[in-house]
């Protein structure tokens, strides 16, 4: 029975960290600007654009004060929200609760254009500069730092 256990665990293990390397990975092609700083809004949000590569996404996460809504500017992408799949084209909407697990990915065969709005702005700005200008060694260290929680890889 502890063979299997272990076994078990050297799997978990095995998956967590290939998932950490999708992560990191997915996190270098990274393209987003802030549009509108939280200063400008009295840190009520701020709001980004993102250039989505096709087939490419974050992983799934939380943010634990935070909603996001996404404007699909263009393209096509698929989003989960607590565990519902559904597509946005351009022109589209997709709303974040606070708390909620959601992830997205471009779908389309050019690249998505979307803008998000963070709400409050808290400190989203700095946590997105780092992203995409650093390596990043401890995701859920990161994660944990800006109020978000990893809840597993990103959609395929």
């Amino acid at each position: 029975m502890e063979d299997r256990a272990c076994d078990f665990g050297r799997y978990c293990l095995h998956l967590m960290f290939s998932t950490l390397a999708q992560v990191i990975d997915n996190m270098e092609n990274l393209n987003i600007k802030c549009i509108i700083s939280g200063d400008e809004t009295n840190g009520k949000l701020a709001i980004f654009e993102e250039i989505v590569a096709p087939g490419s996404g974050p992983p799934r996460h939380t943010h634990r004060n935070q909603m996001e809504i996404f404007h699909v500017i263009e393209g096509r992408l698929e989003f989960e929200v607590n565990g519902e799949l559904f597509e946005r084209k351009a022109g589209a909407v997709a709303v974040v609760p606070v708390g909620a697990v959601h992830a997205f990915r471009n779908v389309g065969a050019t690249p998505a254009v979307i803008h998000f709005e963070m709400l409050p702005a808290e400190d989203s700005e700095e946590a997105f500069a780092l992203m995409v200008n650093s390596e990043i060694d401890d995701v859920a260290a990161f994660f944990d730092k800006y109020g978000m929680d990893f809840a597993g890889p990103p959609l395929n």
